[in-house]
């Protein structure tokens, strides 16, 4: 099931989008392997997972610190169904879930751009440019330094 998660974060009002194939079940939180990097002392390393059960979208909160539902709490370790629209809230963050369909993925997919430039946009979306920025200078710093030290 192909699945586009529009994450925007509470506070700063910062969007990030993230499209998902899931196949049996995919962990959302502070995990370095989440599908969305969530930042907060609130949120756990895994937060929340989504899973397809019987072609159905479904979320289940792995987490004490809380997941909502359109605005209703899930209990811990309980699944809720969920589909195009609705909202999963977790601490500092509001996510809006968008189901596509199979005619629609393939509609799509026939502009479809190369990975490495999905993966370069999701990151271009997700850092801050100074942070992209520093990382460059640094890199460079470490080139020179490497460089000189060699000679």
């Amino acid at each position: 099931m192909h699945v586009t998660l529009t994450c925007s974060n509470t506070s700063t009002q910062e969007a990030v989008e993230a499209e998902l194939e899931i196949g049996e079940r995919v962990v959302v939180g502070r995990q370095l392997g989440s599908p969305l990097m969530l930042q907060g002392e609130a949120l756990s390393r895994q937060h929340f997972t989504l899973s397809v059960v019987d072609d159905q979208l479904m979320v289940e909160n792995l987490s004490s610190n809380g997941t909502r539902i359109n605005g209703v709490s899930l209990p811990l370790q309980e699944s809720s169904p969920v589909q195009s629209g609705d909202f999963v809230e977790v601490p500092g963050y509001q996510i809006r879930i968008e189901v596509r369909e199979a005619a629609q993925d393939a509609i799509a997919g026939e502009g479809k751009s190369p990975a490495w430039q999905a993966y370069g946009t999701i990151a271009l979306k997700f850092f801050d440019p100074l942070e992209i920025t520093l990382a460059i200078c640094s890199l460079a710093c470490i080139g020179i330094f490497v460089y000189y030290i060699a000679t």
